[in-house]
């Protein structure tokens, strides 16, 4: 549901930036890894394939250097009628820069981006046996769903039926908060 969107092709932060991606995905040695890592779904989930999905995908900026990726993309609610959402696509920080905050802070940017663009809510699936990816996304204001709001046609490919999925509501979003806690 991307497609027509407008995003913005940079959002700047106290402590990380993002950078949409133009073009091909520059290769990175720490990408595979990310792939294998973001687990829930059946085969590696690989950024080009997220991509190839329609969805909108950044460079995390830190410190003057490429530290992380993410994706997402726009996506209707089955309830309320109308209501659009940031889904969470992908979200990795290089082995070398984790610990540092750049995940934290690049969350709250997109977010600010996604209610730029008419999103109401965030929505991030994990695999339900992934207690990193719980605890980063609850230290960032997410809770737990009992089902998932996501019109099946929207539905991310390569999500696992069994995903957990956290949600936190768009309108508490009212500037960059880029002290949130370390990835």
């Amino acid at each position: 549901m991307t497609a027509g969107v407008s995003w913005p092709a940079l959002v700047e932060g106290e402590r990380a930036s993002l950078w949409r991606f133009e073009g091909e995905v520059v290769e990175a040695d720490w990408l595979e890894e990310a792939a294998q890592a973001i687990a829930g779904r059946a085969q590696p989930c690989r950024l080009q394939d997220r991509l190839e999905d329609q969805d909108q995908g950044w460079w995390i900026l830190g410190d003057g250097n490429i530290v992380g990726a993410l994706c997402g993309k726009l996506a209707g609610l089955s309830s309320p009628v109308g209501s659009q959402a940031l889904i969470w696509t992908w979200l990795a920080v290089d082995a070398r820069w984790r610990a540092y905050g750049y995940g934290g802070a690049a969350v709250p940017l997109l977010e600010q981006a996604a209610r730029g663009v008419g999103a109401t809510t965030a929505l991030a699936p994990l695999p339900p046996d992934n207690g990193v990816a719980l605890y980063f996304w609850l230290r960032l204001g997410y809770t737990p769903l009992r089902s998932a709001p996501v019109d099946r046609v929207d539905w991310p490919t390569g999500v696992a039926s069994d995903a957990l999925w956290m949600q936190r509501p768009l309108d508490s979003v009212s500037s960059i908060d880029n002290h949130s806690p370390e990835e």
